[in-house]
């Protein structure tokens, strides 16, 4: 984690690991953020970035009310399991989990969101995903809480992976919305650890990461063509419709997507709907 006996300029650019990174005047070696990549669709309760929100009840003659959120997940229930209490988790040849119930995969998924927000398992000023050392100790932790095939662990470490930065973009959404109206920390403070929050907002400042914020951000606004399956995934998906078959097979790609894009009449989504309908 700390950068020994080597003396770095704050914010300096070195090459670590064949990539320039960012070092703190303190040796910490911060977050380059990722390139416009295309990820995996995990669902998990933080990336509600990859789903289609609802906003409101379409027709209402009324001003839109702000929608009520819950706060986060925290599944003190799995959390407090013993192994006696342990859910078998079933996969696909993929490693994704498809059962044994939809419940029990919903179950699963937003259980990985609370370790990713958890700093003992995924402490947040690290490089990327894969300089974080704790991959052992949170896959271990996981199967003292569910049965999973040793195949799951890629979707399972995947799953973090993608909550974690989920979860990083919402500090850094709340940091930001603090310095426009010029209010203290104190929230910030509360979630996470005072090194922890100063070595990401050293980064945020950044003229690099200013950048890439600007290009990721332009990039995603891009994106007008959602799934409407809230936390469910693709996998669940693909599973119940090859199981409501007469013959099991497989679902078509083009089965898929429409049945991932069902739209409820009677309410108003963020994005159109017109390339969704003409792409069916």
């Amino acid at each position: 984690k700390q950068v020994q006996n080597i003396e770095h300029p704050s914010n300096d650019e070195v090459e670590y690991g064949g990539q320039p990174m960012s070092i703190n005047a303190s040796g910490m070696v911060l977050e380059r953020e990722a390139e416009n990549e295309v990820q995996p669709m995990i669902e998990t309760d933080n990336v509600a970035h990859e789903r289609e929100a609802e906003t409101m009840i379409e027709g209402s003659s009324e001003a839109p009310k702000i929608k009520k959120h819950r706060g986060p997940t925290k599944k003190t229930d799995i959390h407090a399991r013993t192994l006696e209490e342990r859910t078998p988790i079933i996969l696909n040849c993929y490693g994704q989990p498809i059962g044994p119930t939809p419940k029990d995969v919903k179950d699963l998924s937003r259980f990985l969101g609370t370790i990713a927000r958890t700093t003992e398992f995924a402490p947040l000023n690290y490089v990327d995903w894969p300089s974080v050392p704790t991959h052992d100790q949170i896959w271990e932790y996981v199967l003292e809480k569910f049965m999973i095939p040793p195949e799951g662990r890629s979707w399972v470490l995947e799953t973090v992976n993608l909550s974690w930065r989920g979860y990083k973009s919402k500090l850094k959404r709340m940091y930001l919305e603090a310095v426009e109206k010029g209010s203290n920390l104190d929230e910030l403070y509360e979630l996470v650890p005072e090194d922890e929050l100063k070595d990401l907002i050293s980064y945020w400042n950044t003229s690099p990461a200013k950048e890439q914020s600007k290009k990721n951000k332009r990039n995603r606004e891009k994106l007008d063509d959602m799934h409407t399956m809230g936390p469910s995934s693709y996998a669940a998906l693909r599973h119940k419709l090859k199981q409501e078959d007469p013959n099991k097979q497989e679902p078509s790609k083009a089965k898929v997507y429409r049945e991932s894009r069902i739209r409820n009449p009677k309410k108003t989504y963020k994005t159109s709907y017109g390339n969704t309908k003409a792409n069916m």
